[in-house]
């Protein structure tokens, strides 16, 4: 509802600010299209867990990506001025480096001793190289108003969307200290989509006629959607072999340092950090086929936790057209 409110208010703010511009439009340019391309180097941090049987407060089974990124993007925006409104938009394509990525898979097993006390024992960690890529496609639109001499204060309301897919390649289970399969060769493929509406709040803050800085911040509400490919697993289907689906909250603060390097062209260096966790119940769905004790089924559990930590640094040249 806050966000349905929040995108009602700008809507009306569009329609009033277009109509005060008309008669100002032959006498100055309003908008300038900026367009800025970025190189980024991004650390993911995503996991989830699933429950015991028996112990359903308890983790049976809990799975790691740890994944370093290369990520080009491009992004294109109007112009923030004052009482007007701007759009922006950004696709980004993320490179998930093989050598130093890693993936684990934890496996608990659970018992009650004498007492009624759950006794937790790790029953295997199985560890791979993860690749893949990942597709970032965001857009905004804003309403800038003076906060104080040569600085403004952006609203935006935002919706994001991200094609994540990780490849595990080998494996080697770290609890019995044994390799299990080389890594060249595909174990296992996890991929995720997530829908992420959001708002935000930003402000430039001139430091001297070179230099910028304008930190930013943004609240999101997310729906993850994931999917599993267990490829070396005769009791699963491969069409997927599991799908888990959560929804959640997230939180988001961004840094731009900005330097002036002529009219039309800005260096930038950025710092980015979001967090995103489940907070309401999500599901995990296992899809066996007729090979299994059970015969073909779908066996659905509640997820314990999903959440994603993700935290970049890029640089880029900031032209206006």
């Amino acid at each position: 509802m806050t966000l349905k409110k929040v995108a009602f208010v700008l809507t009306t703010l569009f329609i009033t600010n277009m109509a005060l511009a008309d008669n100002d439009l032959k006498e100055e340019k309003s908008t300038n299209f900026i367009v800025t391309p970025f190189v980024a180097y991004r650390y993911d941090v995503f996991k989830y867990s699933i429950p015991s049987n028996l112990f359903l407060d308890q983790k049976i089974s809990e799975l790691v990506w740890k994944n370093r990124i290369l990520q080009p993007s491009l992004k294109i925006e109007l112009e923030p001025k004052e009482n007007q409104f701007t759009i922006l938009g950004q696709v980004k394509y993320g490179y998930i480096l093989k050598n130093q990525s890693k993936s684990w898979d934890h496996d608990w097993d659970h018992t009650r001793d004498i007492t009624g006390n759950v006794i937790s024992k790790l029953r295997s960690t199985t560890k791979s190289q993860a690749t893949g890529n990942i597709l970032d496609l965001s857009g905004a639109v804003g309403y800038s108003i003076s906060l104080f001499k040569d600085s403004l204060l952006t609203f935006y309301v935002g919706y994001d969307y991200s094609d994540y897919r990780n490849k595990n390649y080998g494996s080697r289970q770290l609890v019995y200290k044994k390799r299990l399969r080389p890594f060249s060769q595909l174990f296992q493929k996890y991929y995720f989509k997530t829908h992420s509406p959001w708002v935000g709040l930003s402000v430039n803050i001139p430091l001297n006629e070179r230099f910028t800085i304008m930190p930013t911040i943004k609240l999101y509400s997310f729906k993850h959607v994931g999917k599993g490919y267990w490829i070396y697993r005769p009791d699963l289907k491969q069409d997927p072999s599991l799908k888990n689906i959560a929804k959640g909250k997230g939180l988001g603060f961004d840094l731009d340092f900005i330097y002036k390097y002529t009219n039309n062209l800005d260096l930038t260096f950025n710092l980015e950090t979001k967090k995103f966790k489940m907070k309401k119940k999500g599901t995990d769905q296992m899809f066996f086929n007729s090979l299994s004790p059970g015969g073909e089924r779908i066996a659905t559990k509640k997820l314990i936790d999903l959440s994603l930590r993700s935290s970049s640094i890029s640089a880029g040249l900031k032209y206006k057209l």
